[in-house]
């Protein structure tokens, strides 16, 4: 499987939420909008989410599209993780 991901917002900021970006499987899938989040425990990436509020008031949430192996989720997380470090390094391209 070919993963490839592209930095399209980094956050100057304190909170986790470090950048987001596009993710392209096999060159058939994009999913828009991955985050890139990094804590003490080191770098994580978190799914694009649809939130809703049901009929009875509470807000609902849900993965849109998400990784079915522990495997998968590594090299997308590898994939996104090393964008963002190319990013870093060259900064943003025009």
């Amino acid at each position: 499987m070919e993963i490839r991901a592209e930095i399209k917002q980094v956050l100057d900021s304190n909170k986790p939420t470090k950048a987001f970006a596009d993710v392209v499987i096999d060159n058939s899938v994009v999913i828009h909008g991955v985050r890139l989040g990094e804590n003490e425990k080191g770098r994580y990436i978190a799914m694009p989410r649809e939130r809703w509020t049901g009929k009875d008031g509470q807000e609902n949430s849900r993965d849109v599209a998400h990784p079915i192996s522990s495997s998968a989720r590594k090299q997308i997380q590898d994939a996104v993780s090393g964008a963002y470090d190319t990013f870093l390094l060259n900064g943003a391209k025009d």
